[in-house]
């Protein structure tokens, strides 16, 4: 019913959020963008709108366009000149897809939570994410997606170099609680919210449709604002400094695929080159577990 370039127009502007990236990974002018996405429109009946996190969304009966989405993705996959669709969070973006790997091209890097890159996933816009929130990811028995660890490491309580608890020891739930620290909304990781609100954390939100640095980790110039970070996010958040108290959190970085196509040659293609990057990482870090 649809051209595969038609539909890489489609999904790739929801995916990359604009019309004018889409039309440069398709190596096409804009307007030629427009109207096949014009088009798709008319053809299902549906339309695309803007949700308030400002993502594209579509409204109407997607029941056609997602049988044709799963035909198209078994194409990509079967046509080793088709790239495959890599998401991932802020830091496992540049620490782990970058360059990307072969065959596969790299999305924004900068949803914030896990509903979006999950339904992107779901609908088979993308293909793969790099998932770094483990304790709230989809569980072993879940039956859309398949989660594979590729490694453990610790969350630590971070702050501005020049926060008062930098650098003291010994500190107690109430030193922790004198200070405002980083939340996002209510239910977005309810696993690791509850963990950190039982030791007086989460408790300031940071309100973003997606991330910035100057609204998540840039909060802690302050030098009061405490938050949170693992090991490969600390190399992309820039000043922060681990306080020396255990969160009992345990995190990591995981590939998330759909689970009917967890199998293909060109995901475990995937998951050996991300396995190799971890395993360099893990040789420069010594918090960090390798899950292989």
């Amino acid at each position: 019913m649809i051209t595969v370039e038609d539909l890489n127009a489609f999904d790739l502007q929801i995916w990359l959020r604009s019309g004018e990236e889409a039309a440069q990974r398709l190596f096409v002018a804009q307007s030629t963008v427009s109207r096949r996405n014009t088009e798709t429109q008319k053809l299902f009946g549906i339309k695309l709108f803007r949700d308030p996190l400002s993502e594209w969304s579509i409204k109407g009966d997607t029941t056609l366009l997602n049988l044709e989405r799963k035909v198209h993705q078994l194409y990509r996959f079967r046509n080793e000149s088709e790239n495959l669709r890599l998401e991932a969070t802020f830091w496992a973006g540049p620490t782990l897809a970058q360059p990307a790997p072969e065959g596969w091209e790299n999305g924004v890097w900068n949803h914030f939570g896990m509903n979006r890159p999950l339904s992107l996933l779901k609908d088979r816009v993308i293909d793969a994410w790099i998932g770094s929130y483990q304790p709230d990811l989809p569980e072993i028995d879940d039956p859309d997606f398949y989660v594979i660890d590729l490694c453990h490491t610790p969350v630590k309580l971070v702050a501005n170099q020049n926060h008062p608890l930098v650098g003291k020891s010994n500190l107690s739930q109430q030193d922790l609680e004198a200070f405002p620290s980083l939340a996002l909304p209510e239910g977005w990781f309810p696993k690791t919210e509850a963990i950190l609100r039982s030791q007086g954390l989460w408790s300031t939100e940071a309100r973003m449709k997606r991330y910035q640095e100057e609204h998540w980790e840039g909060r802690t110039k302050d030098e009061v604002t405490l938050g949170y970070a693992t090991c490969l996010g600390l190399e992309v958040m820039n000043d922060l400094t681990p306080i020396d108290y255990n969160l009992n959190l345990i995190s990591g970085e995981s590939l998330v695929v759909r689970r009917d196509l967890a199998g293909e040659d060109r995901i475990q293609s995937l998951l050996a080159c991300l396995k190799e990057r971890v395993a360099r990482k893990a040789a420069e870090h010594e918090d960090l577990t390798l899950c292989f």
